[in-house]
C-alpha cells in the first residue's frame, strides 16, 4: 500500500467511525401488521454485515432495542424473524442480520461473532426511536455463548437474553447431544462413543470443531448486567438441567444479583411446542410462555433491574461428560497413516489387477478371496468415515431407528467388516505355498492393519 498523508488517515478514520455508528439505512414499506422494516448495512471493522431493523410503528417515543444473535450455521436474518416480529409487536426495536461472510461452524470464533453483535448494538444506539440505556442482545443456542461474551466486550450492552443456551463448552455440549439422540434412537451404549464421540474428539484436537476453547462460565461471571436465560424442558441439543444450575452458580459467583432463569415447559431446543423434544410437529408454534416471558422481562427493565430469581432445573436423560484428550493411538496423524496404508493396499490391489501379474496364475479360489477382501476393505474404509462425518453434520438427529441396537447402515458396515476379515483369514490360509508375490503381500498387510482400525471404530463391537 502507498503511504497516506496525516489528513488522509484522519479522513479514513472518521469514515470508519461514521460507518460503524451510522448505518446505511433504506426505509422499507411498512409490513402488513404495521411493523416498520428497515434494511441496514453496518460494519465490524473490515466486516460488512447486512440486516433488517424491525420496529413498532413510529409514535415519537423511544423503545428498548434488541440485537438477535443466531444459532449455529450460516443462517440468514429471516431465521429468527418470527421472534423478532413478536418482540417488535411487544414494543422493542429489533435487529436481525445475516451471519458474516465466510462464517464456518468449524472455524469461526465466538469472539468475532460477539464483536459483530456489538456492532449491531451500536447501530441501535444511533437510532432516534431507541432508548440508548435499554439496548441488549438476545442469543439462541450458539448465540447463547456469544451474547454473554458480547456483554463483556462493551458497556453499550445494557442487558442479555439467552434461549436454549449451554453453560458447557461447545464440544462437550455437542457430544452430549449426540449421545442423547443416539440413546433415543436405541443405539447400544458400547457403540455410542465410536459412532458419536471419537471422530469429534479428533476434530477438536485438530482445531476443526468450532470454538471449543470458549469458556462460557468465565464470560457469565463477568456479566454484571441484568440477564434473562430461558431453558427448554425438552432441550436435546444443549443440556438444560446442568446449564441452569451452572448459570446460577456462575452469575452468583460473579456477583450478579439481577439474573432471571426460567424453564419453559413443553418446549424443544427451538422453543417450539413439543412433547419429547426429539421431533417438532409440523407447524408447531412457540411453546406457551416463551415469548411472554421475554417481552414482559424486557418491558420490566423500565422499572429497574430485577432481583435474582430461578426456576428449578429440569431432569436430563443423560449427564454430560468431559471431552477426553486423545490417546497416542487416537492421534489424527496415526489414523491418517492407517487410512493411507489400507487405501493403498486395497485400492492398489484392485488397480494393479488390470496389469499382468503372478496372481493370475494362482488358483481361482485365491483370486476370488483376494478380490473380495480388497473390494470389501475398500468400501468399509471409505464408507465408515463418511457415515461418521454424516453423524457430526446432522448432530446424530438423522438416526431414527436401530436393528439389534445398531443403526441399519452401521449394521451393514459391521457385516461387511466381518466378511472382509473372514475372507482375509481364508486367503491367508490358502495362500501358504501358493506365492502371489508383492501384490498379495501388500493386500495382506492392509488386512492386518484393518482389524485394529475396525475394532477402534466399533465395527467389531457386538
Amino acid at each position: 500500500m502507498l503511504p497516506e498523508c496525516k489528513h488522509g488517515r484522519l479522513r479514513r478514520w472518521f469514515a470508519v467511525v461514521f460507518l460503524a455508528l451510522s448505518p446505511l439505512s433504506i426505509p422499507a414499506p411498512a409490513a402488513a401488521d404495521d411493523l416498520v422494516n428497515t434494511e441496514v448495512t453496518f460494519k465490524n471493522g473490515p466486516v460488512t454485515l447486512q440486516g433488517t431493523v424491525i420496529a413498532p410503528t413510529a409514535t415519537g417515543r423511544r423503545w428498548p432495542g434488541l440485537v438477535l444473535i443466531a444459532g449455529a450455521g450460516a443462517r440468514g436474518r429471516d431465521s429468527y424473524r418470527p421472534e423478532a416480529e413478536a418482540f417488535a409487536r411487544a414494543g422493542t426495536v429489533v435487529l436481525i442480520y445475516d451471519k458474516r461472510a465466510g462464517y464456518s461452524r468449524a472455524t469461526s470464533s465466538f469472539s468475532d461473532l460477539a464483536d459483530d453483535a456489538v456492532a449491531g448494538v451500536r447501530l441501535l444506539h444511533a437510532r432516534p426511536d431507541v432508548q440508548p440505556s435499554k439496548v441488549g442482545v438476545w442469543g439462541h443456542s450458539e448465540g447463547g455463548w456469544v451474547a454473554p461474551l458480547a456483554a463483556t466486550r462493551s458497556a453499550a450492552v445494557n442487558f442479555v437474553v439467552v434461549a436454549g443456551a449451554s453453560a458447557l463448552p461447545a464440544d462437550r455440549t455437542q457430544l452430549w447431544s449426540n449421545r442423547t439422540y443416539l440413546t433415543h434412537a436405541g443405539v447400544k451404549q458400547a457403540l455410542q462413543a465410536p459412532i458419536g464421540v471419537n471422530l469429534s474428539r479428533m476434530l477438536v484436537s485438530a482445531g476443526l470443531f468450532g470454538d471449543a476453547g470458549n469458556a462460557p462460565l468465565t464470560a457469565l461471571e463477568k456479566v454484571g448486567r441484568p440477564l434473562l436465560a430461558v431453558f427448554a424442558e425438552y432441550d436435546r441439543s444443549t443440556p438444560p438441567g446442568e446449564s441452569m444450575r451452572l448459570f446460577r452458580q456462575a452469575l452468583t459467583r460473579g456477583g450478579n444479583s439481577h439474573y432471571t432463569l426460567r424453564l419453559i415447559r413443553g418446549a424443544d431446543h427451538n422453543m417450539r411446542r413439543s412433547v419429547t423434544g426429539f421431533e417438532e410437529p409440523a407447524g408447531a408454534g412457540f411453546a406457551l410462555g416463551y415469548l411472554e416471558t421475554i417481552t414482559h422481562w424486557v418491558a420490566g427493565l423500565s422499572d429497574g433491574a430485577p432481583a435474582a430469581a430461578s426456576d428449578p432445573p429440569p431432569a436430563q436423560m443423560l449427564t454430560s461428560e468431559p471431552v477426553r484428550p486423545l490417546a497416542w493411538y487416537e492421534a489424527v496423524g496415526v489414523h491418517l497413516t492407517l487410512m493411507a496404508v489400507m487405501l493403498t493396499a486395497f485400492a492398489g490391489f484392485l488397480v494393479s489387477g488390470l496389469l499382468p501379474n503372478k496372481l493370475r496364475r494362482s488358483p481361482t479360489p485365491i483370486r476370488r478371496l483376494a478380490a473380495l477382501t480388497a473390494l470389501g476393505g475398500l468400501v468399509a474404509v471409505l464408507a465408515t468415515p463418511a457415515y461418521l462425518f454424516w453423524i457430526i453434520a446432522t448432530g446424530a438427529t438423522g438416526v431414527d431407528g436401530t436393528v439389534l441396537g445398531r443403526p441399519p447402515l452401521w449394521l451393514l458396515l459391521q457385516a461387511l467388516t466381518i466378511s472382509v476379515i473372514v475372507t482375509g483369514v481364508a486367503l491367508a490360509i490358502r495362500r501358504r505355498g501358493s506365492g502371489g508375490g508383492a501384490r498379495l503381500a501388500l493386500l495382506m498387510a492392509g488386512g492386518v492393519v484393518f482389524v485394529p482400525w475396525a475394532a477402534y471404530w466399533g465395527l467389531l463391537t457386538m
